[in-house]
């Protein structure tokens, strides 16, 4: 073990209009997957100057968690079963999404030597981490995750080169899903028969619906390992009411006119170099509209990639007109929809395009006020499967947005573990909360 150190009245309408559009967000990566060597074979992420991984040695799993317990319900332990993208009988980690920097993406290899994108429910790998498990049988499963690209067909290792990517679980899959706070008509049940992490029936419905209070409990627990070739640094990220875009839009599709804990903007220029350019026939089956290249010598919008590209490299009115990706299914944003894309200028000298309309929306939310600065820890993985213990006391904001100066617990949204740029290669079980058992 290792340780780190008063409700609307169209309450209804809104309840219909959240469950609509319940999804997680899945990364944009390419649907291919292809067949690559095992661990114990020596798995390899890079394609040249490889450092094999014969894979790690099973440990002790009762010793190393002897006096905690952990939570009712599991954030992921991907021993969902299912089938593999090729409809193969599998496992999978439900509730879990990844993203990307789209420099490189994020694969999950499952068992035969099969990768597929991660996405949303990556598949997981049959592998045995305690020395409890049966060598004999292995039904144990675990995500091994890697960066890559296509290339010919097949899925080869890569570094991400902008700020990274990561694989999040959102609380609200519990509140809802797993129906810990609300019934299977979208009702919140009555004291009696909710979860005692379920938030207080005073609570704003977004919150309520999206979070659940952990302040009974002490932190995150995670099992985890990388392979040679990996960067070690994968950080915890948890997110609550304070600085979740989730709860924040869900708090102005319930009423526009109330104040949020934190505010989002969206920007609508191009990041990646290119020009803001008319599509009539963009490809891939996106709409015609405004996106970043020239239809005439650039690729498909689609397959354009780079740091902190937005989806499909949509921009002007285009990128206005985008769901929100947590919620595809309610529609474009609201609070971006048919915007004009306007030129603005920060206070601290930045300047770029944004949806907002001058003549009747206020300007886009300084950083300072700004939504996603969860709270956060790094942890720095070996190439052994380790219990990593991240006590909330230990966790904080980095300072690029919106700041707060406590972590309220009661009100946890999401949690994350986010890479930076390099290479990833990790193996990943067990992402739980825990505290000290009393």
């Amino acid at each position: 073990m290792r340780t780190v150190t008063q409700e609307k009245p169209h309450r209804a309408e809104l309840q219909r209009g959240l469950l609509a559009g319940l999804c997680a967000l899945a990364a944009c990566t390419p649907n291919a997957g292809n067949q690559t060597a095992d661990a114990s074979a020596g798995f390899c992420v890079k394609p040249t100057s490889c450092n094999p991984d014969p894979g790690p040695q099973p440990v002790n799993c009762a010793a190393a968690e002897a006096g905690l317990e952990f939570a009712s319900f599991t954030l992921a332990d991907f021993e969902e079963s299912g089938s593999d993208p090729n409809g193969n009988p599998a496992y999978f980690g439900e509730f879990m999404y990844s993203y990307t920097d789209a420099t490189a993406q994020i694969y999950a290899n499952g068992d035969n030597g099969l990768q597929f994108p991660a996405g949303y429910g990556p598949v997981a790998t049959t592998a045995n981490r305690c020395t409890s498990d049966d060598p004999n049988n292995p039904n144990h499963h675990i995500l091994h995750v890697t960066g890559g690209h296509v290339q010919g067909g097949s899925v080869i290792g890569a570094p991400f080169l902008g700020w990274g990517g990561g694989l999040g679980v959102a609380l609200q899959h519990f509140a809802v899903d797993r129906n810990l706070c609300f019934d299977r008509q979208a009702n919140y049940l009555p004291a009696s028969d909710r979860s005692p992490f379920c938030e207080p029936e005073s609570d704003e419905l977004p919150v309520r619906y999206a979070a659940l209070n952990l302040s009974d409990w002490d932190g995150v627990a995670v099992w985890a390992r990388r392979a040679p070739d990996s960067q070690p640094l994968l950080r915890v990220l948890v997110g609550n009411k304070y600085t979740d875009d989730d709860i924040s839009y869900l708090m102005y599709l319930q009423d526009q006119n109330e104040p949020r804990f934190c505010e989002r903007s969206r920007e609508c220029a191009c990041v990646n170099g290119k020009d803001c350019q008319k599509w009539d026939d963009p490809g891939g089956g996106l709409p015609a509209g405004y996106y970043c290249g020239n239809p005439a010598a650039d690729p498909l919008p689609g397959t354009i990639s780079g740091a902190g590209v937005q989806a499909a490299n949509s921009c002007n009115i285009t990128q206005c007109n985008q769901v929100y990706p947590a919620f595809p299914g309610n529609g474009p944003d609201p609070q971006f929809k048919d915007r004009p894309c306007t030129p603005h200028a920060f206070r601290g000298g930045g300047q770029s395009s944004y949806c907002f309309d001058p003549a009747s929306d206020p300007p886009p939310a300084e950083s300072d006020q700004g939504c996603g600065d969860h709270w956060t820890f790094p942890l720095h993985l070996t190439t052994e499967w380790q219990l990593f213990l991240v006590p909330f006391t230990t966790m904080s904001q980095q300072g690029w947005a919106k700041r707060w100066s406590f972590f309220d617990t009661s009100s946890v949204s999401v949690v994350r573990l986010t890479w930076d740029a390099g290479w990833v290669d990790y193996w990943i079980d067990n992402l739980r909360f825990y505290r000290v058992r009393r």
